[in-house]
């Protein structure tokens, strides 16, 4: 049980080196504008990526309770 969350603090820490190293490295290069609709766009996106991906595992969760009778 040890080892398997040593794995994943280890496959969360490289995870979150390479792309530390990605937006240090290959982000000033990107030609994004300087508009506030941008900086809104990029404040936002994430949330809302995260919001959609939890909204779908929801559903998903939620369909596959229905697929069978209930336990009452």
């Amino acid at each position: 049980m040890l080892l398997n969350q040593t794995q994943f603090v280890a496959k969360v820490i490289g995870v979150s080196a390479v792309i530390a190293i990605a937006c240090k490295t290959v982000a000033p290069r990107l030609p994004i504008p300087a508009t506030a609709a941008m900086s809104l766009a990029i404040v936002l996106l994430p949330s809302i990526v995260v919001g959609a991906i939890l909204t779908w595992q929801l559903w998903i969760l939620n369909h596959a309770d229905s697929s069978h009778a209930g336990h009452d």
